[in-house]
C-alpha cells in the first residue's frame, strides 16, 4: 500500500497557505459587521431603555481627578449579547471582547476586563429590577405586550458550591476555632517581619482567611435560623423535630445561603429557588423572586411584584394568577385572595388519595370554597393547559442560555444574576414579537 504521506501532490493546482504577506486593511468597527446583525439591534433595545440605574456606581466626573470610567450601557449590552450567545462566564467574554468582531463592535474600542464585568452583574439586585422594568417599557412603548394573565413556576439553580462545605454546627464551630487561631499566628508572624514584601504577604493571607472566617460566621447564623424554621415546621405538622434531626442541619462554608434541594434529575444539590412570572400571551418574564425555600409561600410577594411593576407601566391589572400544584397551599389561596380580590387565583389541588379536594371543609374561608369551586372546571382547565408553554417556556429558555449553575454566591447576587437572565430572554422575546408583528403588518 502507497504511503499518503509519500503521495505525490506537486501536479494539484491548489491555493495554499500564504502567512508572510504583508497587507494593509483599512476599516472601521462599524464594517465588521453586517447592517441587519443582531448585537446593531441589541444595542438599539439598549439605547431605548432607561439605563440610568447601571450609572449609580460611577464615581468620575467632568473637571475632577481621576480617568474615565467604562461606560454601563456597554457593558450591559455585552452581557446581553452574552448570555443570548449562551455564555455567562465573565471570563470568556473578556476574551470574545478581545477576539471576536461582535463583541470587539458592541465594546466599541473600550477596553473591558472580566473584573468590570464580574462587578457590573454583582451591583444592587434593585438596579436589575429597574432595569426590568424599563425593558418592559420598550415593549409596552412598541405595543408588543398586554398581558393580564399570567403563569408562576420556579426552578431549582445549583449554587456556587459543593456538598463537602455543606456542614453542621460542630465542624462550624471547629472551623472557625481554627482560623482564629491562625489569624493569631499571622499576626504574630507579620509583626515580627521586617521585610516589606513579606509583611504584604501576610497581610494578603489575613484577608483570605478574615472573608472565610465571615462566612463560617454567615453559615452559622443561618444554620440557627433553619433549625428554628425546621422546628416552626415540624409544630405546625405537629411531628416535631427530634434532636438529632435538628443537630444534623447543616450550612454551606462557601455559600452560606445556599440549601440542599432536589432537583429536576432526582438527585440532591446546593441550589437557589428561581420563581419567574410569565405573561400567558406575550411569554415575557414580569418577575424574579429567589428563595432558599419550596414554592409554597412565594406567590403573595411575587403577585404583589407583578401588580406593582404593571401599574408603573400603566397596564392592566392581572386578572388570572396560575401555578402548578405546588402553589395550591391554603395559605397562598388566602393571602391572594385578601390582598388582591380582583385577580383570580388558581392552583390545582396536590392529589391525596382517598380524598377529594371539591369537598368544603369546616375550617375552609370563603376564598378556600371559591378556590375547590374552580378545580376541574372546564373553563380553568383549558385556561391551566396555556401554563407550560409559559411558565416551563421561561425555565427553559433561561436553562438552554446557560443558567446551570450560578457563578456568584450569596442571595443577594445571585437574584441579580437571575434578573439579568430574564432581562436578555425578554430582549429576545421582543425581537420575536416585532417580527410577528411586522409579518401581520406585511399581510
Amino acid at each position: 500500500m502507497n504511503n499518503p504521506k509519500k503521495f505525490n501532490t506537486s501536479h494539484f493546482k491548489i491555493n495554499g497557505p500564504i502567512r508572510n504577506q504583508i497587507e494593509m486593511h483599512i476599516n472601521s468597527l462599524d464594517m465588521l459587521l453586517p447592517s441587519d446583525h443582531k448585537a446593531r439591534d441589541i444595542w438599539e433595545f439598549v439605547d431605548k431603555m432607561d439605563t440610568r440605574p447601571c450609572f449609580v456606581n460611577v464615581n468620575t466626573f467632568f473637571g475632577h481627578v481621576g480617568r474615565s470610567a467604562t461606560s454601563p450601557k456597554i457593558l450591559f449590552a455585552l452581557w446581553l449579547y452574552s448570555i443570548l450567545d449562551g455564555n455567562t462566564s465573565a471570563r470568556k467574554l473578556e476574551e470574545l471582547c478581545q477576539n471576536h468582531n461582535v463583541y470587539k463592535w458592541l465594546a466599541g474600542g473600550v477596553s473591558i476586563n472580566r473584573t468590570m464585568l464580574a462587578e457590573f452583574r454583582s451591583i444592587d439586585p434593585m438596579n436589575f429590577e429597574d432595569l426590568l422594568t424599563s425593558c418592559l417599557a420598550v415593549m409596552v412603548e412598541a405595543g408588543l405586550i398586554n398581558d393580564t394573565d399570567f403563569a408562576q413556576d420556579g426552578t431549582k439553580v445549583k449554587a456556587n458550591a459543593g456538598f463537602n462545605s455543606y456542614r453542621r454546627e460542630d465542624s462550624l464551630q471547629n472551623l472557625k476555632e481554627e482560623i482564629k487561631a491562625y489569624l493569631k499566628q499571622l499576626d504574630l508572624e507579620s509583626n515580627a517581619c521586617t521585610n516589606a514584601h513579606e509583611k504584604r504577604e501576610k497581610a494578603k493571607e489575613a484577608d483570605i482567611a478574615t472573608e472565610r472566617l465571615g462566612r463560617v460566621e454567615s453559615a452559622l447564623k443561618i444554620l440557627e435560623k433553619e433549625r428554628a424554621l425546621k422546628d416552626e415546621n415540624g409544630k405546625n405538622r405537629r411531628e416535631p423535630p427530634t434532636e438529632e434531626e435538628l443537630k444534623d442541619v447543616r450550612a454551606s462554608v462557601t455559600d452560606p445561603d445556599a440549601r440542599k434541594m432536589k432537583m429536576g434529575d432526582g438527585g440532591y444539590r446546593l441550589a437557589y429557588n428561581v420563581q419567574f412570572a410569565t405573561g400567558l400571551d406575550s411569554r415575557v418574564i414580569y418577575g424574579v423572586h429567589v428563595v432558599t425555600t419550596l414554592d409554597s409561600g412565594t406567590s403573595p410577594k411575587m403577585m404583589s411584584m407583578v401588580h406593582s411593576r404593571v401599574a408603573n407601566l400603566n397596564m392592566s391589572s392581572p386578572e388570572n394568577w396560575i401555578g402548578d400544584a405546588a402553589y395550591s397551599a391554603k395559605e397562598d389561596v388566602n393571602a391572594n385572595a385578601e390582598l388582591f380580590p380582583n385577580c383570580r387565583y388558581f392552583a390545582p389541588a396536590k392529589v391525596k388519595k382517598g380524598i377529594d379536594p371539591k369537598i368544603h371543609l369546616k375550617n375552609d374561608s370563603e376564598a378556600v370554597k371559591k378556590w375547590r369551586d374552580m378545580i376541574g372546571s372546564e373553563e380553568v382547565e383549558a385556561f391551566y393547559k396555556q401554563r407550560c408553554s409559559t411558565a416551563e417556556f421561561s425555565n427553559a429558555q433561561i436553562k438552554n442560555r446557560g443558567l446551570q449553575e450560578f457563578s456568584v454566591r450569596g442571595l443577594f447576587k445571585v437574584k441579580g444574576m437571575a434578573l439579568l437572565h430574564a432581562i436578555a430572554q425578554n430582549v429576545s422575546r421582543y425581537f420575536d414579537l416585532m417580527t410577528r408583528k411586522t409579518a401581520e403588518v406585511c399581510v
